[in-house]
């Protein structure tokens, strides 16, 4: 299996030589996209992560987790569904009639099945390719300016490349006990909330833009937030604070870099939001 897009980090496997390797030994090859799948949304972003997928067995990603959808909603592409049939399809003589021919029962284990597929239709009809195109872009370009406010503060560092949404870093150079610290105030606070991973062994601070109405200011209060508590933590620590409170700050200067090298405006997604009006 290969993924686009790992829990942890974001990472990204070369799908297009994975593909290459189980077409050689007749293995299949199914490719997770969870959480960064709906960023195929994107031609700039299909170009870098998403090479490849003309060449595999299957593919999944949730549109719940990135794309407005509610909770619980996994869309699944098979090149061939005859395989998937095979291993799942428990069919009764009762259900062996000409029109059950395409019975997704037979693609899952349970006989039937929610109407998931209806709350997808209504977002796609509700927003349209380009502005669910905006608001990726708008989140992805958030994350982008956060990691670099991370980037050019002395006292901290990226702890793997910033994709999409998401950005990992930590303080540089410091035990792991001190960012553990450094998560639990954050935390404490209540006016923000990260998670953590390990990365290369290291305790790592995770930020992932990816709610529905986040903006500029969300990211900026989130930033001074975890610079006063760096603060706070290096020197209860009794370790240098390169860096006090006035460091970098976040500023989107109405356009931001893509992945793809290019520029982008950077759009306000605020009249986006889902209503129910």
């Amino acid at each position: 299996m290969a993924t686009i897009g790992t829990t942890s980090s974001c990472a990204v496997d070369p799908v297009g030589k994975l593909a290459d390797v189980a077409t050689c030994n007749d293995c299949w090859l199914h490719v997770d996209a969870a959480y960064a799948g709906s960023a195929a949304l994107l031609p700039e972003q299909r170009v870098i992560h998403f090479q490849g997928l003309d060449h595999v067995d299957s593919y999944s990603f949730n549109p719940h987790k990135w794309l407005l959808t509610t909770f619980d909603c996994c869309a699944l592409w098979v090149a061939d569904s005859g395989p998937l049939k095979e291993a799942l399809s428990l069919t009764p003589v009762f259900l062996r009639a000409t029109g059950n021919a395409l019975d997704y029962k037979d693609w899952q284990i349970p006989l039937g099945r929610r109407f998931r597929s209806l709350k997808l239709y209504f977002v796609l009809r509700m927003y349209g390719s380009e502005k669910l195109r905006s608001y990726l872009r708008h989140h992805i370009a958030l994350a982008q300016v956060f990691a670099a406010a991370v980037d050019s503060d002395p006292r901290f560092e990226l702890a793997a490349p910033q994709r999409f949404g998401l950005v990992c870093f930590r303080l540089r150079d410091v035990p792991c006990k001190v960012n553990e610290a450094l998560l639990e105030e954050i935390n404490a606070s209540g006016r923000l909330f990260l998670i953590h991973t390990e990365l290369g062994g290291r305790f790592t601070l995770r930020l992932a833009v990816g709610s529905a109405t986040t903006q500029l200011e969300h990211v900026e209060a989130a930033w001074k937030e975890i610079r006063i508590a760096a603060s706070g933590v290096l020197q209860r620590f009794g370790l240098s604070s390169a860096t006090g409170v006035s460091g970098p700050d976040l500023d989107l200067g109405g356009t931001v870099k893509t992945d793809a090298g290019g520029i982008s405006e950077a759009a306000d997604v605020e009249a986006m939001a889902p209503h129910c009006s």
